[in-house]
């Protein structure tokens, strides 16, 4: 039992723990000061530990007599709220550990002779064996030696012999017309937006009034001369 319920019974009862004073007795102190918050709360606490049936509706009724709602579970589960908090605590002072050891040990001070391991660049397998980098193992050296094979280790060679592909080759064009064109790839990669009256039409059948209505105003700005006509579909979309 917290603190406060224990004060409060005292002044109440007299008592100091819940197993010296019974249920009758709360539950005549309520009848006897059915407002009183402190005697409904003591009733509640005492349902709960005892585990009696009438325990949940006697904490709904006792939770209208205060204005905070998380308070009155912290004093009617503070013993199980005591116990989670007392199963994190190692698991809490565990990371705090981890933590500590890692930012000690990056603070540690180089040595002089300290090397820093970094893998050596990996050859790419196509350049070194190009049936192995396609999933196919295969030992030339255990087959007959007969034409295809020939063929497949000439090839592997050849593959080995290549020299990576130079990327910065010279076009022979200046550096704005190679801005023009990549411009002009961009934008003619771009969506545009299918504006017409029809697709508006469609758009309303769907049941897709918003989008529908959008495509109406675009189209008023598109074709002024409609607009009053495309005004009377937005209104008819809208329900006016």
């Amino acid at each position: 039992m917290n603190a406060s319920l224990e004060k409060t019974l005292l002044h109440l009862t007299g008592k100091t723990n819940f197993s010296e004073v019974s249920v009758a007795q709360l539950e005549g102190l309520v009848a006897a000061h059915p407002y009183f918050a402190p005697a409904q709360l003591l009733l509640a606490a005492k349902l709960k530990n005892t585990q009696q049936p009438q325990a949940v509706s006697q904490s709904t009724k006792t939770a209208l007599y205060f204005t905070n709602p998380f308070w009155l579970q912290l004093q009617l589960n503070k013993d199980a709220h005591d116990e989670q908090v007392t199963s994190v605590a190692p698991v809490t002072a565990k990371i705090s550990s981890l933590l500590s050891d890692q930012l000690a040990s990056f603070k540690k001070p180089l040595e002089a002779d300290a090397k820093l391991d970094i893998e050596a660049k990996q050859e790419k397998l196509y350049t070194t064996d190009y049936f192995a980098s396609q999933g196919i193992k295969i030992d030339l050296d255990a087959i007959p030696q007969d034409k295809l094979v020939s063929q497949m280790r000439k090839f592997t060679d050849w593959l080995k012999q290549m020299k990576p592909a130079d990327t910065n080759i010279d076009l022979g064009v200046s550096s704005k017309q190679e801005k023009d064109v990549i411009q002009s790839a961009e934008s003619s990669n771009e969506q545009r937006e299918v504006i017409t009256e029809s697709m508006a039409e469609v758009l309303g059948k769907q049941g897709q009034t918003d989008k529908a209505i959008q495509l109406y105003i675009k189209l008023s700005f598109l074709n002024p001369e409609k607009t009053a006509y495309f005004a009377a579909r937005i209104q008819q979309l809208k329900g006016i």
